[in-house]
């Protein structure tokens, strides 16, 4: 009898999947989670990769349709985080895609412009889109068409002993800016000076913040905040030109 059952399943399953086989696709369903940022990648750009990977979809038996393809020739987008592709017993073929979220644009000394994304990695600039993110500008002389493959060594972070590049100082400071909603809101640019510090120019006051470089960032935003608060709100926030935070338990203010 449990042969009997077994074999009659066996039987019942490759039914099913002839039948999965040579279902016509009824549908193409492209969904794109952009996150938090702006839009860099469209519907249409992914419906251009997948017919010219795989042709017109509707109508062709789900079979013939290379999926790993499909997902292989997405992926190589270089706004794309991570991409599936399935289908459902009802022939529609799902196209689920995560766009990369860019946290700063970095124009270099050549005037090249890229970005840096969350996950540490440098992407083109969109001609058609743009990210409405941080700017950096100045001495940089990274450059996205030299090292297109570039991406910041998050884990090493950590750890004392890792060689500082400026990517991956700018993807310090970038992160830090991102998360705090007040410097969010407060800073508009960063500045490379050839000393190869950070300067940040803020939306609101006449003023230049002197950060150096991106080391003791808790101890040198505390230090801002404070001077902001019991400094600034008091005497005004076009007092000063130039407010240096690089040193330790300082404030220093000076008139242009």
């Amino acid at each position: 009898m449990w042969v009997l059952l077994i074999s009659g399943a066996c039987v019942l399953l490759s039914f099913v999947e002839v039948e999965q086989y040579d279902r016509p696709c009824r549908k193409v369903n492209v969904v794109i989670d952009y996150g938090n940022a702006d839009v860099l990648v469209s519907k249409t750009d992914i419906d251009s990769i997948i017919l010219k990977t795989a042709g017109m979809l509707k109508g062709k038996p789900l079979g013939y349709i290379n999926t790993g393809a499909i997902e292989n020739s997405i992926r190589k987008q270089a706004y794309i985080a991570k991409v599936s592709v399935y289908e459902n017993n009802e022939g529609v073929l799902f196209v689920d895609i995560r766009q990369r979220e860019p946290i700063l644009r970095v124009i270099n000394k050549n005037l090249e412009s890229f970005y840096l994304d969350g996950s540490g990695a440098l992407l083109p600039v969109n001609p058609n889109f743009s990210a409405r993110v941080l700017v950096v500008n100045g001495f940089i002389e990274d450059s996205y068409l030299k090292t297109p493959n570039y991406r910041v060594n998050i884990m090493a972070l950590a750890d004392s002993i890792y060689i500082d590049s400026m990517m991956t100082n700018l993807y310090k400071l970038a992160m830090y800016i991102s998360h705090d909603k007040f410097l969010k809101a407060q800073v508009d640019q960063i500045y490379v000076n050839p000393q190869r510090e950070f300067e940040l120019i803020p939306r609101i006051g006449n003023h230049v913040i002197l950060l150096g470089d991106a080391h003791d960032l808790d101890e040198k935003f505390r230090k801002l905040y404070a001077f902001y608060r019991y400094g600034l709100n008091k005497i005004g926030w076009d007092k000063y030109s130039i407010i240096n935070i690089k040193f330790k338990n300082q404030v220093i203010c000076s008139k242009q």
